[in-house]
């Protein structure tokens, strides 16, 4: 049965991250959080802790790969959700800037690694529980992962990367011990879809998807993806010409 009793979840500072850690929060379980908004990771602390939890709380910046290897190590956690990511677009003017491209991979696919490899690492070293598993390294990738979205090219293929390693790795991570998920959601209330120019489809609250989340991790599952309906929508829409979708509202350019 999977440990909740010790959990390491980065981008804790607000959205997914901040719902994540607050679902997580009781007695009995350590909290280690990090994000780069000292303020709100604050107070995403406090009310962890008023919830009973113990708490750690790490200004972090995932791009920095030493800082964050440093941070998984002392740790220890037996559960890693890899959740901080960025999200930009082409903007009005349907192209991504090389800048915006770089700091969307910076972040959402080497900062993911930053934060699973040394997880890995660190996990081999503890001991077995009850059926084998040391411990799971959650990725929070999306449905966006599924489409390659004109809306979107870079965070697209981002979590697409994302998705693609967890499915492959899973079977010799388990070997080990180590449980690896992928959570594929779709639109969900947070600033980072706040400015999205476009209706968003089976948009649900932060606190809502977490929910769905933990209990998937309680399940064991490999992949957890929801809303089932919009995943099916996305994967019938990758088979479109991409010329078909191009006239799409596109997100913002940051």
């Amino acid at each position: 049965m999977q440990d909740f009793t010790n959990v390491a979840i980065t981008g804790a500072s607000s959205g997914l991250g901040r719902a994540l850690a607050l679902g997580l929060a009781h007695p009995g379980v350590t909290l280690h959080l990090a994000g780069r908004d000292a303020g709100r990771l604050g107070q995403v602390a406090a009310t962890a802790r008023a919830l009973g939890a113990a708490v750690t709380e790490t200004v972090l910046d995932v791009t920095d790969a030493a800082a964050t290897a440093a941070w998984i190590e002392a740790a220890a956690a037996t559960l890693v959700i890899a959740n901080a990511g960025i999200s930009a677009g082409p903007g009005t003017n349907n192209v991504e800037s090389p800048a915006q491209i770089r700091a969307v991979f910076a972040t959402n696919v080497d900062g993911v690694f930053n934060t699973v490899l040394p997880a890995m690492t660190a996990m081999q070293k503890l001991p077995p529980a009850d059926g084998g598993l040391r411990g799971r390294i959650v990725i929070i990738g999306s449905i966006a992962g599924l489409i390659a979205s004109p809306a979107s090219p870079a965070y697209s293929a981002a979590k697409a990367a994302l998705d693609f390693w967890v499915s492959a790795a899973a079977p010799n991570a388990a070997k080990d011990g180590i449980g690896l998920t992928i959570v594929r959601p779709g639109f969900i209330r947070t600033p980072m879809t706040a400015g999205n120019p476009y209706k968003m489809p089976g948009l649900m609250d932060a606190d809502q998807a977490a929910r769905i989340i933990i209990k998937g991790l309680q399940a064991g599952r490999t992949h957890i993806t929801f809303p089932a309906w919009f995943a099916a929508f996305a994967r019938l829409g990758n088979l479109l010409p991409k010329s078909l979708l191009a006239n799409v509202p596109k997100k913002p350019a940051t």
